[in-house]
C-alpha cells in the first residue's frame, strides 16, 4: 500500500503515475483540497491537510489498519521568497507538522520524504554534491529543508534530494514548462538563465527512480540524491522545450541569474549540482538523463 502526501502537485501525480505503472499496490492519495480527483480504481483519495491534527489523525488511524505502508511525503511551502516573508507559517508547515506526521506512522514499512539541493548551498568550481557534505544552505526555505530532512533521518525513515525539475503538468496547475512552451510556440521570447547550473532532472524520471529505489529489498541509504548526470543551465533546458516544441531556438534567450538576483525577495544559490553515483549503484544505472529513460548496465 502505498501513501501520497501531498498527491496532487507536480510531482505527485508523476509520483502516482509512476506507482500505477511500476507495481501492482493500491494508492491512498492525499490532499489539502481534492478538487474532481482523477486516477485509477487503484487510487483512492483522503483529503488530509497536514496543520490540522484532526485530519492527520484520521489517516493515520487508518493506516495502522493496512500492511507494508509505504509513504512518500511531499507537502510543502516552498517558494523560497514566500518562506522569507512568513518565516513562522513555513517553519510550522514545513518542521512541525512534518515532526508530528512522522511521528505518528513510525509502523510504515518506509517513509521517502522529497527534499531539495537547496539545502546544500553553492557549487563551487562545479563541485558535485555527495550526500554526507556538509550542508551550507543560503536561505531560509534551506533551512527549512535540513531541519525536516534531520526529523525524517532521526525517526528511521529516508530523504530523497531532488534538484530543478522540469516537466508538462499533469496535474491542473500549469508547470514552468507549460509557461516556457505556450509563450515560445505563440512566438514570444522567453529569458533562461544561461549561467546557472543545475543537476536538472525531469518529474517524470524524478518518480520512476523514487519508485524503484521504494521498491527495493534490503537497505537503502538514509539520503539519496535523484538527479540528473548533466550540469545544465535553464537557457540548456529551454532550448531542450524548444526542440521537443518543434519551435525556433532562437526564442530562447540567454540571461545572466547576476544581472537579475536583484529580482528575487531571499538570495539564492547561483549554482548547485549533486553527485548521483549513489543511487546510479543501488539501481544499477549507468546513466540518468534529464528526458530520456534512466539506463541500466550491460555485462558484457
Amino acid at each position: 500500500m502505498y501513501v501520497l502526501v501531498g498527491a496532487n502537485g507536480y510531482l505527485g501525480s508523476y509520483v502516482m503515475r509512476a506507482i500505477l505503472r511500476q507495481t501492482h499496490e493500491q494508492i491512498i492519495a492525499t490532499a489539502r483540497k481534492i478538487d474532481d480527483p482523477q486516477g485509477s480504481n487503484r487510487v483512492s483519495w483522503r483529503q488530509c491537510d497536514i496543520q490540522r491534527e484532526e485530519d492527520v489523525s484520521r489517516l493515520t488511524e487508518e493506516l495502522r489498519e493496512q500492511s507494508d505502508v509505504k509513504i512518500v511525503y511531499l507537502a510543502a511551502y516552498h517558494h523560497p521568497d514566500q518562506v522569507a516573508q512568513n518565516p513562522e507559517y513555513a517553519w510550522n508547515v514545513n518542521v512541525t507538522c512534518l515532526s508530528r506526521f512522522v511521528n505518528s506512522v513510525r509502523f510504515a514499512k518506509t517513509l521517502f520524504y522529497a527534499s531539495t539541493d537547496s539545502v546544500y548551498g553553492n557549487s563551487v568550481d562545479g563541485y558535485r554534491f555527495r550526500e554526507d557534505d556538509l550542508l551550507r544552505p543560503v536561505n531560509i526555505y534551506g533551512h527549512n529543508k535540513c531541519a525536516a530532512e534531520a526529523v525524517v533521518v532521526h525517526a528511521g525513515f529516508h530523504v530523497a534530494r531532488f534538484p530543478f525539475l522540469i516537466s508538462p503538468s499533469i496535474c491542473k496547475k500549469k508547470h514552468f514548462y507549460d509557461v516556457i512552451a505556450d509563450s515560445i510556440r505563440a512566438g514570444i521570447p522567453f529569458e533562461m538563465f544561461s549561467d546557472s547550473y543545475r543537476s536538472s532532472l525531469s518529474f517524470e524520471n524524478a518518480a520512476r527512480l523514487l519508485v524503484s529505489v521504494m521498491e527495493l529489498e534490503g537497505n537503502v541509504p538514509d539520503i539519496l540524491n535523484i538527479c540528473g548526470d548533466a550540469a545544465l543551465s535553464k537557457y540548456d533546458v529551454g532550448l531542450m522545450v524548444a526542440d521537443q516544441c518543434g519551435v525556433d531556438r532562437k526564442l530562447i534567450v540567454p540571461v545572466s541569474i547576476r544581472k537579475k538576483q536583484e529580482n528575487f525577495e531571499t538570495e539564492r544559490a547561483v549554482s548547485v549540482l549533486m553527485d548521483n553515483s549513489r543511487i546510479k549503484q543501488l539501481l544499477h544505472l549507468s546513466a540518468i538523463d534529464i528526458f530520456d529513460e534512466p539506463r541500466t548496465e550491460v555485462n558484457i
